[in-house]
């Protein structure tokens, strides 16, 4: 049963589960039965009074670090092993309280400040807060120093490190990497996984309150929610009655959970895999399609437009469906605009005749359908929509279950972090998301829908004719969650079921945190943007964030101002690793960036350093130092892995001072976090054919070909290469195909890689000719194709080519075609205009005209195309006189007498 209680704190279940637990006189179900209820803040109230006997007593002498060994040792002391259990339900209302003071809102009525620590005074209490914002602080980058309740995290990291007895991310000297958490499907306790799983959640929670991710709590928080035996180690303690519904909610919060913290640590690459196993498990089916819509109030046609189909399993998590079914959401404000619609109005999907849906200027496969390991599935024609969602009113969609809505905001996420900003056809599909999401029936839960409003204003604010509802919209979803609002534009609503804790802290852990002076920090951006500096500022300045407001200045111009915000914030704290990094960006002193890399490892600093070395200014003195670079890089690396720009960085710079083995590591570890990264596998191959490792370089020019998506055609290049030297002949003529059809439209015939044709001719001719078209080989199929097919549609000057192509023809026994290429190979050279001036062009025209003198004494009696009675050229003999006749009129007055005009003559004396 505590397993089974511990399962539906993890889901925050509807507090109707604990209707046959004996709450009066269990202490543990109670406090549960509290913190389910949205009132936390009294689960730790009651904790407090009666665990907390003696009160945690922090001097106002001490700093952070003994402030935290302070508060470890009295809580070793408190909640001794036999008490695991109850110290995990104080840490999971400790955070949950912390989340709901920062994040979500609205405050919590009573505080346990005083409860937990011995305080003196007020002056005292400022200095322990103080001190634990500080112990929160990842390698230079402080803690947000105007977070509520500080102590509710700290507790609650030191709480879930001792019960899953974990090395503490505590230290200040914590360096280089730590030993991650390891837990057995079969040996892990349920208790101690589901600890593991709060922790991740908790440090999620701590690097959401930075800067940006640092240190070891990404790699922590990211291997406890890579590992599938976390939910296997709970899942085998649970009752036998437990449902089989009830496990796939664990293992699909799970998913999502991981997506969440990939995206939260800057690695959303990895996000699909998971993405794909949620959208499994829920059954949830959705594609993004094409239909008609009209979007102005006077708009007469309907045009194309995108749109999402969607539709949840009505099996699937039916009690999950209706978990906040009776919660009211913020307001969705109306766009009030004399031209365009509230929302589109689509046409039925497939109105247009099936022949009129094709794509157009797109090859398509007749029998492609949805890809569903993408993260937008996309049904570009009728038929491939499934059968289900072919019937949906596109204006009327039914609503979709919470946890497959929390897959669509997820893959939106993950769209935005993986692609171009500002790309229109972009934020046409994430508009699409977001209209399926706010516009579907019956009631959204308050966190999915306001984060929706968010998103969807965030996208407004970059067009006129909606910037002031986007705007308008930012303002009010700031001001609703009820925290810390000093001025409001709009006025506050009096309905208290829409200031209920529950659906806003339902699915909080699911998507990717945005605490309170985020979203504000974020409505100063768009300020920002605007050119409204004054009111970006005035923001940054309440929120006390003068990095932010340095940075606002420094964006148009005002560097001088931005250097004294700065300088004010480090005379006023002088361990501000960032305030250091940032103005040392601005002045580009390296003592600033060493500075900050002493105070706290800040890892900005050691990129800056780096590229500052790589590319010194020109007033320096300095020349570039590819050791120096490769040191402040590598010590960056060991601070923080997961960044994928200063890994390809790092091997950039290793590739150019010929470092291969440090290259090679570097470009592993980019494919290891984008392994769609198609110069990272490029650049890979590169170390690797320096050396000599063939075949690993030609794996990974494969894979650099398969995620090709802009058609680069150095990758296609160096794939030829080695594949040449790997005598992969079919590999060969694949990438030949593609260096054509990417150079041609700049290059024409100079995309076409004479040598290595004329090898693969010479590989087809030696084969036999079967002139049943069944019983060619792929090999030779393709190679006909590409030199008689494609190779001519782009030569325009080069004989060489024509001639191969001939004998191509010749060995397919159409010497009727094979003449012809021999014609216009003598014709791609006479045509020169520098014929009668360059007396090399004259020889080679020579030595074209007597090729095709040649071509025509072999092949002219040959059967012709017509079959038996019928010659390949009947007047062969007046065809080579009148061309030889033809180029010596042209060479008359310049070359006669010349080396060339001999051979003319010889030839002509011939036939």
């Amino acid at each position: 049963m505590d397993i089974l209680l511990q399962s539906h704190l993890l889901l925050a279940s509807n507090p109707e589960v604990l209707a046959g637990v004996d709450i009066q006189n269990d202490g543990n179900a109670a406090l549960i039965s509290k913190i389910l209820n949205g009132e936390s803040y009294n689960a730790i109230a009651t904790v407090a009074q009666e665990e907390f006997t003696e009160r945690i007593n922090v001097t106002a002498e001490s700093n952070s670090r003994q402030t935290i060994d302070i508060i470890r040792s009295q809580l070793s002391h408190i909640f001794t092993e036999e008490k695991a259990e109850l110290a995990l339900i104080f840490a999971i209302a400790l955070l949950q309280t912390f989340i709901q003071n920062n994040y979500t809102g609205p405050s919590t009525p009573i505080e346990s400040f005083d409860a937990l620590f011995q305080i003196n005074d007020e002056a005292h209490k400022v200095a322990i807060n103080k001190n634990l914002v500080q112990s929160l602080t990842i390698l230079g980058q402080p803690a947000y120093e105007l977070v509520d309740n500080p102590e509710y995290l700290v507790i609650a990291l030191l709480l879930l490190e001792q019960i899953t007895k974990e090395p503490t991310l505590f230290a200040h000297d914590v360096e280089g990497d730590v030993k991650l958490p390891e837990i057995s499907a079969t040996e892990t306790p349920a208790l101690v996984a589901i600890a593991h799983w709060w922790r991740s959640r908790a440090l999620l929670t701590q690097l959401s309150i930075i800067p940006e991710p640092s240190g070891n709590h990404p790699l922590v928080a990211s291997s406890i929610l890579s590992s599938i035996n976390l939910v296997h180690a709970i899942t085998k303690q649970l009752p036998q009655d437990v449902t089989d519904d009830f496990k796939k909610q664990l293992y699909t919060i799970y998913y999502l959970e991981n997506v969440k913290c990939s995206l939260a640590i800057n690695t959303e690459h990895l996000c699909l895999p998971s993405l794909t196993k949620v959208k499994k498990l829920t059954n949830f089916q959705f594609v993004l399609t094409g239909a008609r819509a009209k979007r102005t109030k006077f708009q007469q046609v309907a045009h194309a437009g995108l749109i999402i189909l969607a539709k949840s399993d009505p099996n699937s998590h039916v009690d999950e469906k209706n978990s906040s079914s009776t919660s009211t959401t913020p307001e969705s404000f109306e766009l009030n605009s004399d031209l365009l619609l509230e929302k589109p109005q689509f046409e039925s999907i497939g109105s247009e005749p099936i022949d009129e849906q094709i794509v157009k200027k797109q090859k398509l496969d007749q029998d492609a359908g949805i890809q569903d390991d993408k993260l937008l599935p996309i049904a570009l024609r009728q038929e491939y929509i499934p059968t289900e969602l072919q019937n949906l009113d596109p204006n009327d969609q039914p609503a979709l279950s919470n946890y497959d809505t929390l897959q669509l905001l997820l893959r939106l996420y993950t769209i935005k972090k993986t692609s171009p900003a500002k790309d229109p056809l972009v934020e046409e599909e994430l508009s699409s998301l977001l209209t399926r999401i706010i516009y579907q029936e019956g009631n959204n839960n308050w966190t999915m829908f306001s984060r929706s409003l968010w998103e969807r204003s965030i996208l407004e604010t970059t067009k006129a004719k909606t910037i002031e509802r986007g705007l308008l919209q930012m303002q009010s979803l700031v001001e609703e969650l009820g925290l810390k609002i000093q001025t409001r534009l709009i006025p506050e609503s009096q309905d208290q079921e829409n200031n209920s804790p529950l659906p806003r802290l339902k699915y909080i852990y699911q998507l990717p945190f945005m605490p309170r002076w985020e979203l504000d920090s974020s409505l100063a951006e768009k300020y920002m943007s605007l050119g409204i500096l004054k009111s970006a500022v005035e923001i940054y300045e309440r929120l006390h964030m003068p990095c932010e407001s340095a940075l606002c200045y420094a964006a148009v111009g005002q560097e001088k101002e931005a250097e004294r915000i700065l300088s004010d914030r480090i005379a006023t704290n002088d361990q501000d690793a960032r305030a250091f990094s940032i103005l040392g960006d601005i002045r580009q002193d390296p003592q600033l960036w060493a500075k900050a890399w002493e105070i706290g490892k800040y890892v900005n600093a050691k990129n800056s350093l780096a590229r500052y070395y790589y590319n010194p200014p020109k007033d320096s003195g300095l020349t570039r130092d590819y050791n120096v670079v490769l040191s402040h890089l590598n010590e960056s690396l060991r601070q923080y892995s997961l960044t994928f720009s200063t890994w390809y960085f790092y091997g950039c710079v290793a590739l150019e001072c010929e470092r291969m083995d440090v290259a090679a590591e570097a470009f592993s570890r980019c494919v290891s976090l984008d392994d769609s990264s198609a110069m990272s596998w490029s650049n890979l191959s590169a170390a690797y054919v320096q050396q000599g490792k063939l075949k690993e370089a030609f794996s990974c020019l494969k894979q650099a070909a398969s995620s090709d998506s802009q058609k680069n055609w150095r990758i296609w290049e160096n794939y030829m290469i080695v594949a040449v030297r790997l005598n992969e002949w079919d590999d060969v003529l694949l990438a030949c195909k593609q260096l054509v059809n990417i150079k041609r439209d700049k290059t024409g015939e100079g995309s076409i890689d004479l040598p290595v044709v004329e090898k693969l001719l010479e590989l087809l001719i030696s084969t036999e000719y079967n002139s049943e078209e069944s019983t060619l080989t792929y090999f030779q199929r393709q190679c006909i194709e590409f030199i008689c097919v494609t190779i001519p549609s782009v030569i325009t000057t080069s004989g060489r080519a024509w001639r191969l192509v001939a004998r191509v023809e010749l060995w397919r026994k159409r010497p009727w075609a094979s003449l012809e290429c021999h014609e216009k190979a003598y014709r791609a050279v006479a045509h020169n205009p520098d014929l009668e001036i360059d007396e090399k062009i004259w020889n080679d025209t020579v030595e074209a005209c007597e090729d095709l003198v040649a071509a025509y004494e072999s092949l002219g009696e040959m059967e012709g195309k017509y079959g038996p009675g019928s010659l390949v050229c009947k007047d062969w003999k007046y065809k080579a006189r009148s061309t030889i006749k033809s180029l010596m009129s042209k060479g008359k007055n310049n070359w006669e007498g010349s080396d060339g005009w001999e051979r003319l003559l010889e030839a002509r004396s011939q036939i």
